[in-house]
């Protein structure tokens, strides 16, 4: 195919050729590439590729297209609210608190969800978001791949003034040793991002260690202490960690009665323990996410006129 693309003569300094030419291999273009996309921006009136207050007036949630460079609304979300996570009060509570101060302008943190999965890490967030979109808070999930642009996203939502607060959410959040993009984060936690005063980041993950190591890096006493060192850089930008674990029999209980009182379907406990037990021994496992598959199982049984 043709291309019709003019050629033309650029002249600037060297020390903002050499800007661009790190901004270019970030964002995985050539320099001529780059030019070419921040002048398209440029003369498209978008502000750089930025958003103003009136693009987050009527979407509370967005997903960061790294290779698009621009927010996608979610037109369809979760609707799970805080009151709709039972149990798990002790672990909710420093979250909470973070996010009222953040929307209050105090001082908050970046916060790490850890724990096992199904027990309500990335439920917490997204009903933090619709419980307090109404006071201008609002998510942005990026996705792993797409921390590299994570730069890129803090322009474009730089002028979004004072009237609304982001939350970055990046779920799952593991890296294989060797991958360069946890340096990206790193650098964004440790004050890039928060620069703006409205960004915090908050993410989940299954895993203790962030940085997955292999056999041959663990028989490597040098190179598993230098991975320790990243790991705890990495972990430590994080203000505020919290551990979500798997509830035993009797909270799992607890937990399934809740939701089914919620439903408006209530069972005798001896039933009910039953139905637990034998859901739990099909699954090999206890876990909120599945105290609510069941409740939904139950309930939609009850009201179709089962037995149970």
């Amino acid at each position: 195919m043709k291309d019709d693309r003019k050629q033309i003569i650029v002249r600037m300094s060297p020390t903002l050729l050499e800007k661009l030419g790190k901004l270019a291999e970030r964002e995985y273009r050539s320099i001529n590439g780059e030019i070419e996309y921040l002048v398209a921006r440029a003369v498209s009136g978008e502000k750089g590729g930025s958003y103003d207050e009136a693009f987050f007036e009527s979407v509370h949630a967005f997903i960061w297209d790294g290779e698009e460079r621009e927010l996608l609304p979610m037109l369809s979300t979760d609707q799970v609210r805080l009151c709709d996570l039972k149990k798990y009060e002790a672990e909710k509570k420093p979250v909470i608190e973070n996010t009222k101060s953040f929307l209050l302008g105090l001082p908050a943190q970046n916060v790490l969800l850890y724990g096992d999965r199904g027990t309500g890490k990335s439920s917490t967030i997204h009903a933090l978001i619709n419980e307090y979109k109404s006071e201008g808070l609002r998510l942005i999930e990026v996705k792993k791949r797409d921390i590299m642009t994570l730069p890129r996203l803090m322009n474009a939502i730089a002028y979004a003034g004072k009237a609304y607060k982001f939350i970055i959410f990046i779920d799952d959040l593991t890296f294989v040793e060797g991958q360069d993009n946890y340096g990206e984060l790193k650098a964004v936690l440790e004050g890039s991002a928060l620069h703006l005063g409205n960004v915090l980041i908050y993410a989940t993950t299954n895993r203790r260690h962030l940085i997955k190591e292999s056999a041959r890096d663990r028989a490597n006493d040098m190179h598993e202490s230098d991975l320790r060192e990243e790991q705890m850089s990495l972990s430590d930008r994080f203000g505020i960690v919290v551990t979500f674990i798997n509830p035993d029999k009797k909270e799992f209980f607890e937990i399934l009665k809740a939701l089914l009182s919620d439903r408006g379907v209530y069972l005798p406990d001896d039933v009910l323990s039953l139905e637990a037990e034998r859901f739990c021994l099909e699954k090999g496992g206890r876990s909120p996410r599945g105290a609510k598959q069941l409740a939904g199982i139950l309930e939609s049984k009850i009201r179709l006129g089962g037995k149970i």
